[in-house]
């Protein structure tokens, strides 16, 4: 089982987030997240990893280039997979904004494309630079937009959301869940993956 999911990491794509800036310093390098104007440091491997970025190799594809120092494709999994969590790198995909058949099984990802700003505790502000929208979100609704970095079916949000939030009814959390999604994908920060991702 072990193997399938290695290789699954494997075909998986990944891009710089368009809000980020790296400034090196010699083997290693200083993020910065601009929209929510925070720092991180990483060292040179992921450093050389974010180099290779394109949103069309896959890390099988960057650890044949970086090897033999790279480490191998689920050394440079795992390297993306922490820089993913930490706000630096978008996972891409084929998606839409067309309302699924069948919305419980469809995987929802945020539109990379959407910036968000985190407003202290009381929630965050979105904005859609294409649609020149902006969207005032609360705490519930920054954590889901949070979860969507990366492909999340409903019940994965629902979940996450009732770990989050204990002792939230699950019933309404899984309605708060539904009318986000509907909502957001209407309006096109919200879409759904097409292609594995």
């Amino acid at each position: 089982m072990r193997g399938t999911a290695v290789s699954e990491a494997a075909d998986l794509r990944y891009a710089l987030r368009a809000d980020v800036a790296i400034e090196d310093f010699g083997e290693r390098a200083l993020v910065l997240l601009c929209d929510a104007l925070e720092l991180r440091e990483i060292n040179g491997a992921s450093r050389r990893i974010l180099a290779q970025l394109d949103g069309v190799r896959t890390v099988a594809d960057i650890a044949e280039k970086l090897a033999p120092a790279g480490g191998g494709p689920a050394t440079v999994a795992a390297a993306l997979r922490e820089m993913e969590k930490q706000g630096i790198v978008r996972r891409t995909a084929i998606w839409t904004t067309e309302r699924p058949e069948n919305m419980s099984d469809a995987k929802y990802l945020a539109n990379p494309d959407v910036s968000f700003r985190q407003e202290d505790d009381e929630g965050g502000i979105l904005f859609h630079a294409e649609a020149d929208a902006v969207e005032v979100i609360n705490p519930t609704a920054t954590a889901i937009w949070k979860f969507l970095a990366a492909p999340r079916t409903q019940a994965e949000i629902v979940a996450h959301l009732c770990a989050t939030f204990q002792g939230a009814p699950p019933a309404q959390v899984a309605q708060d869940v539904a009318e986000f999604i509907a909502a957001f994908l209407k309006k096109g920060f919200v879409g759904v993956v097409e292609a594995s991702a």
